[in-house]
């Protein structure tokens, strides 16, 4: 259920101080998607979704059929895509804007063939984009062809901005890539059949402190990757799921499988005075 929260914070989560300590924040929307059906829109967020990948979910039931979860399901078969370039399956909502933290709690990212990932995405004469893309192994990265699974393997990611950015050579760019790394900075594996906080925190800074603007990218509450620039400074759609990409390998694995979303929240923060 998708609802309104008046409620002020200070990062109290005990358990991982790496997320800063340096903003307040405030709840405005915390979908836990258990009711059946499109999510409500009661704040003003629009809810949809794009099924390129799986013939299977043709409707919002079977995306979110009311028991605390959002399915997202793709198959191996590429001859039952309706798009047959880089096809998509993913449910989003719109739109914020900076001065936001996006928050997904989720399993089931790292998936051979996919890019698995929480991103904004805004497009008119230019375009706006920040993203989080998760893959077992990135074949656009050194070292091609590591181990994926636990203990002794790792899941790659790219973090990613873009802002009034030209359609044709995207440009300007921020893309950082890298294994996924954990308080200590080892990298390890997101193929473990368990829940991961994705989070970006799209910062803004009015006044005099001569900053446009930061995105910090955190997962486990670790932070992974900070950019400074490009950061887009309008609203955008926020869009979760799969993507067949180039550089995220070959379907190589038969039947299906499922990016399990637990919740979706995202919070105003502001720098503390």
């Amino acid at each position: 259920m998708c609802f309104l929260l008046f409620i002020s914070c200070k990062n109290e989560d005990t358990n991982n101080k790496e997320i800063s300590n340096e903003f307040e924040s405030q709840i405005i929307m915390f979908e836990e998607f258990d009711k059946p059906g499109k999510p409500l829109s009661d704040v003003g967020f629009e809810w949809s979704f794009v099924n390129d990948m799986y013939p299977n979910q043709q409707k919002w039931e079977d995306f979110v059929p009311g028991d605390g979860y959002a399915y997202i399901t793709i198959d191996s078969d590429t001859e039952n895509d309706t798009d047959d370039t880089f096809p998509f399956q993913t449910i989003s909502f719109k739109n914020i804007g900076p001065g936001h933290r996006l928050e997904m709690f989720a399993k089931g990212l790292a998936v051979s063939g996919v890019g698995g990932f929480i991103f904004t995405y805004n497009e008119d004469t230019t375009f706006d984009e920040i993203d989080i893309e998760i893959v077992p192994d990135d074949t656009g990265t050194l070292q091609v062809g590591h181990q994926t699974d636990p203990p002794d393997g790792w899941t790659d990611a790219r973090f990613n901005s873009w802002s009034n950015s030209s359609l044709t050579d995207y440009m300007p760019e921020a893309s950082f890539k890298k294994p996924v790394a954990d308080s200590n900075g080892r990298k390890f594996s997101l193929n473990d059949d368990r829940f991961h906080t994705y989070t970006i925190d799209w910062l803004h800074f009015p006044g005099g402190d001569k900053r446009n603007g930061r995105i910090d990218f955190y997962i486990d509450n670790v932070l992974q990757q900070t950019i400074n620039s490009p950061v887009p400074d309008g609203p955008s759609g926020v869009i979760m799921g799969f993507r067949q990409m180039n550089w995220t390998g070959s379907l190589n694995w038969s039947g299906t499988h499922t990016m399990l979303i637990d919740w979706v929240k995202i919070e105003t923060i502001e720098p503390n005075k």
